[in-house]
């Protein structure tokens, strides 16, 4: 006992009453610079044995000794967290992940995005690895996990698969780089996900080819507390989720009535805590989708209309409410009304054509009606761009374009519709500031686009119209478009203006 070659051993509390072994040494001088944290303060390392245990005193000072000379040594307490590593379960692991995992901006994950992956883990990745250590799981076990997801001969199940597989890269990813706290070093060595790769599925929308006529009829046929949902998804671009999130405050009318302004700046979110859901207000997808998006005049009614039956009068009442509730509405009870509503167009219900899908159809109009990507990206909210797209900005031409052209195909798709239900007497023409209105509405737009939407027209009405357009935009549409427009056979019935759809009573 006492002074050795290397080390001390002494009993304690003393030598005439003695409880335990008390084995210490001197850390490397090298040691001190490598593990300052660790090691500051410290002159000596100190582990305590049972008086019997003095063999094992004696091994312990040996193993430090050779590790000092060899240049392996490591501070004790740095040893005790790497056991503690390797004995780490994949279920372990996970939950940890979803506690402390940050977004590239250092962010932590969103509630519905932790709740997405929460699920994830649950159905799929736990089942198959959560009982094995995190140093034992490999490639072909991970390929074999992936490999086993059932997914149907319709692609059905693709999509899940694809979101697995790119949670699990992500997380052996961040074992194989990340450096666990205090142990100085990863969880793992490699990383076995590194080659695991599934395909993403392609973005399954049905059919995005859905008229103003469709629009109307699908409003129409809408509850009337969820029918706003249509024009905010099919023609403003929202996100679902994003119109739901709407509050009172975030709409404004002009005050002419003649447009107005939707103010994106969050989304409805549904998270379940306790075993139930609820539902409130989180982030949008992206910072990008935080935008405004212009109200065209023809939709002032139907936005009037709603926040005079269904809002309440503070600015953070919500736009859309459960009937029962009268809270944030359930996103359930919209697409089941959706489900109803797209009964009444067989067309759409054969594509099964989704609520989501009228905001590609939105998106797609836009673009038709400007060559500006990066106002297409404004109006739906999207952030990948390059680097020069990101420091361009969106005129106020632009903007004024992309309106003019929603207002005149939806005018004009009125007007046509309104042409063939009428009395037959040819005498309903439309008011001059109807006229007027689509006139200026056309002469913004694109010649290209102003032409289509002039063909679409009766001649009577064409010509009408033509006659509103100053004398620049008249000799540029006649030399472009005077041929095939007199050549047309097209019917010389009048139009009118169709007005906002009438909504069927509800017995």
């Amino acid at each position: 006992m006492g002074r050795r070659r290397f080390g001390y051993l002494q009993k304690k509390p003393n030598k005439k009453n003695p409880r335990y072994l008390e084995a210490s040494y001197e850390p490397p001088v090298w040691a001190y610079r490598k593990w300052p944290d660790q090691l500051r303060g410290k002159k000596r390392i100190y582990k305590n044995f049972p008086l019997r245990f003095a063999i094992d005193a004696e091994t312990w000072l040996n193993d430090a000794e050779r590790d000092i000379i060899r240049g392996t040594w490591v501070p004790p307490q740095l040893e005790q967290l790497k056991e503690e590593a390797h004995g780490t379960t994949f279920a372990q692991y996970a939950m940890g992940y979803l506690r402390e995992h940050r977004k590239a901006n250092g962010e932590p994950l969103a509630e519905q995005t932790v709740e997405k992956y929460r699920q994830y883990l649950r159905d799929h990745l736990i089942p198959a690895l959560g009982v094995y250590r995190m140093d034992e799981i490999t490639e072909s076990l991970l390929r074999e996990t992936i490999d086993s997801m059932d997914v149907s001969g319709d692609g059905a199940g693709a999509s899940i698969r694809w979101h697995v597989a790119t949670l699990m890269r992500a997380m052996f990813a961040e074992a194989s780089t990340k450096k666990v706290k205090g142990a100085g070093e990863p969880l793992i060595g490699s990383n076995p996900a590194i080659n695991i790769r599934v395909e993403k599925p392609l973005a399954d929308i049905a059919d995005a080819d859905v008229s103003h006529e469709e629009l109307d009829m699908l409003y129409a046929a809408m509850p009337e507390r969820h029918a706003l949902v249509i024009y905010l998804v099919g023609v403003l671009c929202l996100r679902p989720e994003e119109a739901y999130g709407l509050q009172r405050g975030d709409i404004d009318i002009n005050p002419d009535r003649q447009g107005g302004m939707v103010r994106v700046r969050r989304a409805a979110i549904s998270i379940k805590k306790d075993g139930r859901t609820v539902r409130g207000y989180g982030k949008t997808k992206t910072p990008g989708s935080v935008r405004d998006v212009a109200i065209p005049k023809y939709l002032v009614p139907c936005f009037e209309r709603h926040l005079g039956k269904f809002v309440g009068p503070l600015p953070e009442s919500p736009m859309f409410t459960g009937s029962v509730t009268h809270d944030i509405v359930n996103p359930q009870s919209v697409r089941n009304a959706w489900y109803r509503a797209r009964k009444t167009i067989p067309r759409l219900e054969e594509k099964k054509v989704r609520l989501y899908d009228l905001r590609h159809r939105a998106l797609t109009e836009v673009a038709s009606y400007t060559n500006s990507l990066k106002a297409v990206m404004e109006m739906g909210g999207h952030t990948q761009v390059s680097t020069a797209m990101h420091y361009q900005h969106v005129t106020e031409k632009e903007k004024r374009k992309i309106l003019a052209g929603i207002e005149a195909d939806a005018n004009a798709a009125r007007m046509k519709r309104a042409a063939a239900t009428n009395d037959g007497d040819g005498m309903n023409t439309p008011s001059r500031d109807e006229i007027e209105s689509l006139s200026r509405n056309l002469e913004q737009m694109d010649p290209k686009v102003r032409a289509n939407v002039l063909r679409s027209m009766e001649e009577g009405r064409r010509f009408l119209i033509l006659s509103h357009f100053s004398e620049e935009a008249q000799i540029e549409t006649m030399a472009k478009t005077a041929k095939r427009i007199m050549k047309s056979g097209e019917s010389k019935d009048s139009e009118k203006k169709c007005p906002i759809p009438t909504r069927p009573k509800v017995p």
